[in-house]
């Protein structure tokens, strides 16, 4: 007899949409897996810190130290096969009977053992050991050695049992862990925040092509909130100001983390991603902060992208590294990967991460240096060098303005400028410079008269911005590889930019004051308008806003990256069918000059739509009249 079914009562159903509306959150827990990745280089580099400790990473497995007995084994590899974990070592064995100093009856073995292991995980003591369950002999030559078969029969239990008791201690990793994940609630762990933070424990070991991958499971509370139209959160001034304060801190954190590769034998690649990704983050920012649309989430989302992009880097130099501090290392990725994955989860957990956080963080890769994380503004040589820009700037100034920047002429007269006044008064020394000294309090600094843009009679002003330039660019193409085919481009590209950039102003008069010349959103400084946020570090941020020779030349290097590492790089690996024109490279390098790298494919973007900004279409103006020679028409934005 077929049963009936049983159906629900209709006041039952329409309560359903009440109670859903009533009670909008639903938590659903579910267990995830965090990832401890072993990437062979750092389960190698672990290895060796805990016993390979002897001479050329070596280990004595058995000396009877009677010249006769021993083995050594030593540099061990690991690898996967088929699905299982293999280590391979050096080996050394030498079997004999001592008589009289002398070795009787001796057997040699020189070559490779591979050792089939399983990793096997201690759950309560957070250890990971090892068990042996075949191994092969190999010669020098990496060949198969069965006459080696007795010899190695007869020591192998030796060996294994070696093998067997390596032990890597994961409860620091599980403990700096939990220590970064706590912070990361900025109202401290709630009641769903907490049990994930308890439940954190150890799971299943797989073994990857690449690594053996180790799960941390938890426990984390899903929320199950209905669907809703998303609508631009309105930030305080406060809200801002934290923002950029957590921000400032990630940002210090991201140039500490480069610096942390610094004497590592870097590829051309690795010094193009550490500098893309630090471009990225920076300009990002600065966007954002321009256009109002930062939001709570800013840190958190660069954290991620930052890291997808940077590890691979980090683990291959990091992880090659056997010393005290690998495990801190292990820690770090640990904790870093935990918070892509938990990001992956939803914005539910309400996670941010804080100043201590990243403060904890740097700590496991400082190699017990002070880690402090300041928003320090100035510049910073091993940066420069670690993203392939090589030494600091060096300013050649011309005989005349030797004096500039404090070293006073003896036959100068500083003045300031009164607003009343016409200009600058004639200095009472016609064979000294006649320099105005700024009234900014952050200056102090001496400035010719010929970098200030005149009342009347621009032309003199305009030939020697424009003899400057033609200095500046060829200094940079002296320093930079790029081919001689694009150097005249190059020459002609520079006076372009900056005369979009800033009209060949470096300085600029308000209030009878002198001061530099700043960007309209407070971001950029002098006549090539250098953003100081995105350039943190990477140049002297004084010698931009008062030296115009040094903002000059920085320009010139900007541009010179642009053109180099970015826009040539990458067109000439598009389609054949793009036509690579001077205007087309003009106009991207300029975006990318004026926006960042993330311009690029934008650019091209717009340039195939035929729907340009603004100021693609203004550069793009002054670039032709630079190639036509019609520099003339600077005046219509000097005058």
């Amino acid at each position: 007899m077929m049963k009936r079914r049983t159906k629900l009562p209709i006041t039952f159903l329409t309560l359903i949409p009440l109670w859903i509306g009533l009670f909008p959150s639903i938590g659903v827990s579910k267990t995830v897996a965090l990832p401890l990745t072993l990437d062979y280089k750092l389960l190698r580099s672990l290895v060796i810190q805990t016993s390979f400790t002897g001479p050329g990473q070596s280990a004595t497995v058995l000396d009877q130290e009677d010249g006769c007995n021993f083995i050594r084994i030593s540099d061990p590899t690991f690898s996967e096969k088929k699905s299982f974990l293999w280590c391979e070592t050096r080996v050394q064995i030498r079997t004999g009977v001592p008589f009289n100093e002398n070795c009787l009856m001796t057997s040699e073995l020189n070559g490779y053992v591979a050792f089939h292991i399983q990793p096997i995980i201690n759950r309560r003591t957070l250890k990971l050991t090892f068990r042996t369950i075949d191994s092969v002999i190999y010669d020098q030559n990496h060949k198969p050695k069965k006459v080696a078969g007795v010899i190695w029969d007869a020591i192998k239990e030796q060996v294994y049992d070696y093998i067997n008791h390596i032990t890597i201690d994961l409860e620091p990793s599980m403990t700096e862990l939990k220590s970064f994940l706590e912070p990361l609630f900025p109202a401290g762990p709630s009641d769903k925040a907490k049990a994930m933070l308890d439940s954190l424990r150890l799971g299943e070991v797989k073994i990857a092509p690449d690594a053996v991958r180790i799960e941390i499971l938890t426990e984390v509370e899903e929320m199950y909130e209905p669907e809703k139209e998303k609508k631009m959160e309105v930030l305080s001034d406060k809200d801002v100001e934290t923002i950029i304060e957590s921000w400032e801190t990630w940002d210090a954190f991201l140039v500490q983390l480069i610096l942390s590769l610094v004497n590592r034998p870097l590829s051309e690649n690795d010094r193009q991603i550490l500098l893309d990704t630090l471009l990225a983050t920076r300009y990002r920012f600065t966007t954002e902060l321009n256009e109002l649309t930062l939001n709570k989430d800013l840190v958190r989302e660069q954290f991620i992208e930052a890291w997808t992009e940077l590890s691979p880097v980090f683990r291959n130099h990091l992880s090659s590294e056997a010393s005290e501090f690998t495990l801190g290392y292990l820690a770090f990725f640990t904790a870093s990967d935990a918070l892509s994955t938990l990001d992956r989860i939803g914005p539910t957990l309400g996670i941010e991460i804080s100043r201590n956080g990243l403060i904890r963080l740097a700590r496991l890769i400082s190699r017990g240096k002070p880690t402090i994380l300041d928003y320090d503004l100035s510049l910073n040589r091993d940066l420069r060098e670690i993203l392939d820009l090589g030494s600091p700037l060096s300013v050649d100034y011309p005989p005349e303005e030797t004096e500039e920047y404090g070293l006073k002429p003896e036959k100068e007269i500083p003045w300031r400028i009164d607003p009343d006044d016409s200009f600058l008064f004639a200095s009472l020394f016609t064979d000294s410079p006649i320099y105005a000294i700024a009234k900014k309090k952050d200056s102090g600094k001496l400035i010719p008269e010929k970098w200030i843009v005149p009342e009347n009679d621009i032309d003199p002003y305009i030939e020697r911005i424009e003899k400057l330039l033609e200095d500046s660019s060829a200094a940079s193409l002296k320093k930079t590889p790029l081919q001689a085919v694009y150097h005249d481009f190059y020459r002609r590209l520079i006076p372009a930019i900056a005369w979009q950039e800033s009209c060949f102003r470096q300085f600029q008069i308000e209030n009878g004051e002198i001061t530099f010349l700043l960007s309209y959103n407070r971001t950029s400084v002098g006549i090539m308008q250098i953003n100081e946020r995105v350039w943190r570090g990477i140049y002297d941020l004084d010698q931009l806003k008062w030296n115009i020779h040094y903002n000059t030349l920085a320009g010139c290097e900007i541009a010179d990256q642009y053109l180099r590492r970015y826009a040539l790089e990458k067109l000439k690996k598009m389609n054949p069918k793009v036509r690579l024109t001077e205007e087309l490279v003009a106009g991207v390098v300029y975006a990318m000059y004026n926006g960042g790298p993330q311009q690029f494919d934008r650019y091209l973007a717009r340039k195939k739509k035929n729907r340009h900004y603004l100021s693609d279409t203004l550069f793009m103006e002054k670039f032709r009249w630079v190639n036509h020679g019609k520099l003339e028409h600077v005046k219509l934005c000097l005058q």
